[in-house]
């Protein structure tokens, strides 16, 4: 188990910032103006910024949490998000996003039920409730499969 550990985290480590760094322009298309913008149709109405909300950035996924700690990591990777900081230890990861640095938290709830949350660090709710979705998405897509040990 400790080989399978260091052999995700070298490669983790090794292939994250490659993909985060390498297309700047996905990193600007999803980029959402958070301050209002006026109608040119309508000037009397006014576009609200998207938040998400906090009901949005939480869930229970049916696995094992160390199994869903890893699994997080490869959605991460997957979406070339770049991984900042991991803690196996507390169940937490901090990671960037659309120049944004989020907080995602696993924690068992006991009979393969594990908790997870993903907050932005800054706790400034004004983004796309979209990346958080795809994450869990992708998590409940994948909650079946099983991890081979090396």
């Amino acid at each position: 188990m400790k080989k399978l550990l260091v052999l995700i985290t070298c490669l983790l480590t090794l292939t994250g910032s490659a993909f985060a760094d390498e297309d700047k322009s996905l990193i600007a298309a999803a980029n959402i103006p958070v301050t209002p913008q006026i109608s040119s149709a309508n000037t009397a109405s006014v576009q609200q910024p998207i938040r998400a909300s906090l009901n949005q950035c939480f869930d229970t996924i049916s696995m094992g949490s160390e199994q869903l700690f890893y699994l997080t990591m490869a959605a991460l990777n997957n979406m070339h998000f770049k991984i900042k900081e991991v803690q196996s230890k507390t169940g937490t990861i901090l990671f960037q996003a659309y120049s944004r640095e989020f907080l995602i938290t696993i924690a068992d709830k006991g009979a393969n039920r594990t908790f997870i949350k993903i907050l932005p660090a800054d706790s400034n709710y004004t983004f796309s409730p979209v990346l958080v979705q795809n994450i869990f998405g992708f998590l409940k897509a994948n909650s079946e499969t099983t991890a081979n040990i090396l």
